[in-house]
């Protein structure tokens, strides 16, 4: 079964929010950037050129403060793949701790005028690379961990 894919971002001091903690919105740009990661950043291991994708809905648990100076470790992994969509879990670690953990629902679209197109075989195939259900999740309520 194969692993999911494990980057490291890093928040910034202008992420933070007036308590001190990493705003929320500020959160769902650096799980972006290890989705961007996800997609251009494994060696050998290229997404189909030519296959943008755009969100079409982002579900995120925040299960404790993320704060500025400590790296997040982001585990990213395919939980579904549709005709034209696909399901991309994820959870978001500081200090081995869970912060986040969420999903985000991408479609793939045309380049030109963006509407939804049915995935090709490369791109199922790529997509096949990375999904597994055997990597545990929190299910728990996120405030039974604050």
């Amino acid at each position: 079964m194969p692993e999911p894919f494990r980057t490291t971002v890093s928040p910034r001091w202008s992420d933070q929010d007036p308590n001190g903690h990493v705003n929320h919105a500020a959160v769902v740009t650096l799980l972006e950037e290890s989705r961007i990661r996800w997609r251009s950043g494994m060696p050998g291991h290229p997404w189909p050129a030519g296959a943008p994708t755009v969100v079409a809905a982002l579900e995120l648990n925040y299960r404790r403060p993320v704060t500025h100076g400590e790296d997040l470790t982001v585990d990213l992994w395919v939980t579904r793949i549709g005709s034209s969509s696909f399901t991309l879990n994820c959870e978001a670690r500081q200090n081995g701790l869970l912060a986040v953990d969420g999903r985000t629902v991408l479609v793939s679209v045309t380049p030109e005028a963006g509407a939804p197109r049915p995935l090709e075989e490369p791109e199922r195939r790529w997509l096949e690379d990375f999904q597994t259900e055997a990597h545990q999740h929190s299910t728990r309520n996120p405030m039974e961990q604050m």
